[in-house]
């Protein structure tokens, strides 16, 4: 069996989101199951590269035409893939992504296609309007739409049409003990010894409510110390905000961070924190890193969202209104000013990992999914 994933781009290309982690995971753990996979998607500049990461497993990156409302956009992608599209029994596409729709559109692959639908495009109306052709030519030309929980494909308009043939996979993944940074654990844990320490890691752009967040160290009670891990078109205004609020001791802005030690950062935190808005978040991945390492989740409950899913209330976690800070500091304070019930949710996070979002779980899943598809 031979896959093609197609997507927007692939690590370690900066500044990319969940979409592409969960290419990533795809990549090595296909490869290492015994299922030739490549991945085919944009570089981050006019030049055309193919790399290789894992067995034989190549990774096509496309000479960069120019990027749009975060999209990638690249004539050599079509080229390429009308060229290598007949060696693979089964395309992988990650949606949202108007350039592969258009690319699946012009090569018309004969081979089995499956759709795997992250969320729906939603701030970019007029992007939208473009692009929804392709997007409805392709659901009905797909053998399989893959949703990243059970929840989200529910009350989905758009996929409505199509529930015969929505199935889902869960993410899952790997933390690999070796994957952190002793020294910096040390320096973190000695520069706040005596605080409880609170991490968010993401993109500063505006479906993630990092506003709502900031907001709550205004109420918070607790003894704690915010992280803010990522950058984006909102942080100089995130920024000013905290200065004005006079947040500047208790909110630490880290930027971009290499792998390592963004999970040193979860790793020595007391609670992560995902206070998205919109269903953009479809999933949060970064629950599920924290909660591989035994660290709570703080999250909210967004209309046709999967993240309340993923970080289940009481559990793993705590989750709460979207666009309310008020209820954000509750739940933070909820967890440090109840020891016991910090403790409760720690292990639940743990447990809730091991049970449900293994890298092992998931590839063996996506593995007979595949084989169904080939079958049918």
């Amino acid at each position: 069996m031979k896959v093609l994933q197609l997507g927007k781009a692939f690590p370690p290309i900066k500044k990319l989101g969940g979409v592409e982690k969960v290419m990533e995971y795809f990549y090595y753990g296909l490869n290492e199951f015994g299922i030739h996979c490549d991945v085919l998607g944009v570089n981050d500049r006019s030049k055309n590269e193919i790399d290789n990461y894992c067995n034989e497993g190549l990774i096509f990156r496309e000479s960069l035409l120019f990027k749009a409302k975060s999209t990638f956009f690249s004539i050599s992608l079509i080229f390429r893939l009308w060229k290598i599209q007949n060696k693979y029994d089964i395309i992988h596409v990650h949606l949202p992504d108007p350039m592969a729709l258009i690319a699946l559109f012009i090569t018309r692959p004969k081979s089995k296609v499956i759709i795997h639908w992250h969320s729906n495009i939603l701030k970019q109306k007029y992007l939208y309007i473009l692009v929804k052709f392709f997007e409805s030519w392709l659901l009905k030309r797909s053998d399989l739409i893959l949703c990243t929980t059970p929840k989200y494909a529910i009350n989905n308009d758009v996929l409505k049409p199509f529930n015969a043939k929505i199935s889902y996979v869960i993410i899952g993944l790997d933390v690999d003990n070796s994957n952190f940074n002793p020294e910096l654990e040390l320096k973190i844990n000695s520069d706040y010894k005596d605080k409880k320490k609170v991490v968010y890691v993401g993109r500063f752009v505006y479906y993630k409510g990092i506003e709502y967040l900031i907001r709550s160290f205004t109420l918070v009670k607790s003894d704690c110390v915010l992280y803010l891990i990522g950058s984006g078109e909102l942080e100089i205004r995130m920024k000013s905000l905290v200065t004005e609020l006079g947040l500047d001791s208790k909110i630490v802005f880290l930027g971009e961070v290499n792998e390592k030690d963004k999970f040193t950062y979860i790793k020595s935190s007391n609670l992560l924190v995902l206070p998205s808005i919109y269903k953009t978040e479809a999933y949060g991945i970064v629950q599920i890193e924290a909660m591989a390492m035994g660290v709570p989740v703080l999250s909210t409950k967004i209309a046709g969202s999967g993240v309340d899913w993923v970080n289940k209330d009481g559990e793993s976690g705590i989750t709460v209104l979207p666009e309310n800070s008020l209820e954000l500091a509750q739940a933070i304070d909820k967890v440090f000013l109840n020891p016991d019930f910090q403790v409760k949710i720690s292990e639940g996070a743990k447990s809730r990992y091991t049970s449900f979002f293994t890298k092992k779980n998931m590839i063996e899943d996506l593995v007979i999914k595949y084989k169904g598809v080939l079958v049918n």
